[in-house]
């Protein structure tokens, strides 16, 4: 990491936004570090810092992994690259999430978690992150999300393409949009339903990733939910 000097980080609840450079100016701002002593440490000019911060892709690639190694957040960099040689930024604007992408066979092979499946043969009752569900892509970037449209296919819907979060991510989404955003515990789904099939080890690795984006009320919450399976 750069040496960057930063005062204590303050959690603060965040409003959900797309793109790595959202990320990366709520991480700066969490540390109290200013645009110019960032722009100082990574060597890039004020101008070029803002630019990144505004998710701006005329940007070189290297430029955001500067900055995102100045921060401590190199793991940022990788779930922000839907493809490493493009080094793609965006993550998709919707994508099924929460309960319509726990009711559907993932990519892997695995079962759903949920079995609400006839639910997805109506698109007017899908759980879509970007609408209905927390888009966490300011968090997590395209990390565990995949190309469902053949999948959806299935239940008798045509989309020209769709995106969908693995259960995981699925689970994270809802987390984050209930414990995080709503201030409420996730309703009618617990940790001990889904064990089976969900990861909630990596969901967890995943929160503590993400914890300086995270309130202190939301990271108890969402911590207490999953307990009962990630002691």
């Amino acid at each position: 990491m750069l040496a960057v000097e930063t005062k204590k980080t303050v959690k603060k609840a965040v409003t959900p936004d797309e793109g790595i450079g959202a990320a990366l100016r709520r991480a700066r701002n969490a540390r109290e570090l200013s645009g110019e002593a960032l722009a100082s440490a990574t060597g890039l000019s004020r101008r070029t810092i803002i630019k990144i911060e505004q998710n701006d892709e005329s940007v070189a690639f290297g430029s955001y992994r500067a900055v995102a190694h100045a921060l401590d957040l190199d793991w940022l960099m990788d779930v922000f690259s839907r493809d490493a040689n493009q080094g793609t930024t965006q993550p998709p604007r919707f994508y099924l999430s929460g309960a319509s992408a726990l009711s559907l066979p993932p990519e892997d092979g695995r079962p759903p978690a949920l079995w609400y499946s006839s639910s997805l043969s109506n698109p007017k009752s899908w759980r879509i992150a970007g609408k209905h569900v927390t888009h966490t892509g300011y968090l997590m970037g395209v990390l565990d999300l995949w190309d469902a449209t053949t999948a959806i296919a299935r239940y008798g819907v045509t989309v020209p393409c769709i995106w969908a979060a693995s259960p995981e991510r699925a689970v994270f989404d809802l987390l984050v949009h209930h414990c995080e955003i709503k201030r409420k515990p996730v309703p009618n789904i617990q940790a001990s339903d889904i064990d089976d099939v969900v990861d909630l080890n990596k969901v967890a690795r995943w929160i503590k990733q993400c914890e300086a984006f995270l309130s202190r009320q939301g990271a108890k919450t969402i911590q207490d939910w999953l307990e009962d399976s990630c002691q």
